[in-house]
């Protein structure tokens, strides 16, 4: 997986946990974005912080 796609996938669950968490706390169903908004938003996030300059490079992990 190339580093740009882990961080949108990080991104996008990201989303999703804080909408979970967020109609928890509610108690109302509130405004449930789609998969695919979810990632629409991603990509959006993503692309801000590359305007910024932030590069997305994987750290090789740790032999475990």
């Amino acid at each position: 997986m190339k580093d740009q796609d882990m961080v949108l996938s990080i991104i996008v669950n990201a989303i999703q946990f804080h909408l979970q968490h967020a109609r928890m706390d509610s108690g109302e169903p509130g405004g449930v974005l789609s998969p695919e908004q979810r990632v629409d938003l991603a990509r959006t996030i993503l692309a801000a912080l590359s305007e910024q300059g932030f590069e997305f490079t994987r750290a090789p992990s740790e032999p475990r």
